[in-house]
């Protein structure tokens, strides 16, 4: 009879196509969970994710250049932070007033579309503040967008359309490296001008291609409907009952703030982080080498959506909230302890906070 290990290897050869066969099925259920206007969002933003992933690195970098202190632009984010509060409060009217996709389409253009062109001008630290205050009141579409994404996906598919959107988002990150490559050549004014002036154009196209593919969603209309012709003041009062009722549920109480705190730490990581790799008493890299680690995050985000599609389930939810946020404070460990001058550690960080 023939050996036990030549029997054994071609039960691992099937064994392995199978898991192969398994994982493609889930990431092709990914995407066939997508159409209507979940599909143009995941797409719209896919490709909107290659020009804000750049305006993101290179903003507070741009900024110093510019002139700005490390100080201000603390005092921007916080700017930014407290009108993104501000606005989040009327999002809801707004959404149910105006119906999702119109806010959605004038608010993009208005609090994308300003503001990267007052950064593509600014001559000083007043053209961000203008653009701050504005960029901040983008947070009134949130609740329109995440309303025209999910409200017609039926609720079994919604993580396979979320998982989707973080994919394309991933692949948009591998494209990071050329802000780099136009950092270097132009230099870091010359370039952030440029890359502003990019996303500018982007997000006003993005938005226009919005309008003329997505439509209202059923329940959008009939919230619609429904307040036609009620007063303001009934709206505000239905919306204060509304968020006292949240507060009082624990569960809902928690999600709030958490969410949050993670806006926050998110909002003072991505102002700070391109500032902390580039500084001498930092780690002191190259400000065209920090565009190289967005790509290292998205080989390993897509790696992570390739090998483990199936955990992307409602079942599986809260443990993978809490695994990933445990990598994620693993993450940050590995960067505060990054010695100077060496990329390494910084790249460990970006492969472990991307398997989040």
């Amino acid at each position: 009879g023939g050996s036990p290990l030549a029997t054994r290897e071609p039960a691992r050869s099937k064994s392995l196509i199978r898991s192969l066969q398994a994982r493609g099925r889930h990431i092709r259920g990914l995407f066939s969970a997508l159409e209507g206007n979940a599909r143009v969002i995941v797409v719209t933003e896919g490709v909107a994710a290659i020009s804000f992933q750049w305006y993101g690195t290179y903003l507070p970098l741009y900024m110093l250049a510019l002139g700005v202190t490390k100080v201000q632009i603390g005092v921007l984010a916080s700017v930014l932070i407290a009108t993104k509060l501000l606005s989040t409060l009327v999002g809801g009217y707004l959404a149910d007033r105006m119906g999702r996709k119109r806010v959605l389409v004038v608010f993009d253009i208005l609090c994308w579309g300003v503001p990267m062109f007052l950064y593509a001008i600014a001559q000083n630290p007043i053209y961000f503040f203008a653009g701050r205050l504005i960029n901040g009141l983008v947070y009134v579409v949130m609740p329109s967008f995440e309303c025209l994404f999910v409200e017609d996906v039926p609720v079994e598919r919604r993580p396979a359309v979320f998982g989707a959107l973080q994919f394309l988002q991933a692949v948009a990150r591998l494209f990071a490296p050329l802000a780099g490559l136009l950092v270097a050549w132009l230099g870091i004014v010359t370039a952030g001008r440029a890359l502003m002036a990019i996303c500018m154009v982007s997000s006003i196209t993005i938005a226009i291609v919005r309008q003329f593919t997505m439509h209202e969603t059923t329940m959008g209309r009939e919230r619609m409907s429904a307040v036609a012709g009620v007063p303001v003041w009934a709206l505000l009062r239905e919306a204060t009952t509304t968020l006292r009722n949240a507060v009082r549920d624990r569960r809902l109480r928690t999600i709030l703030v958490v969410r949050n705190l993670g806006m926050f730490v998110t909002t003072m990581w991505t102002t700070y982080s391109a500032i902390y790799l580039t500084d001498a008493q930092g780690v002191g890299l190259a400000e065209s080498s920090v565009a190289i680690l967005p790509s290292v995050s998205a080989l390993a985000t897509i790696a992570v959506i390739l090998l483990a599609a199936e955990r992307l389930t409602s079942a599986r939810v809260y443990g993978n909230l809490i695994v990933g946020q445990v990598l994620w404070l693993v993450a940050a460990l590995v960067y505060v302890l990054s010695p100077a001058r060496t990329i390494w550690f910084v790249v460990l960080w970006a492969v472990v906070s991307a398997l989040r």
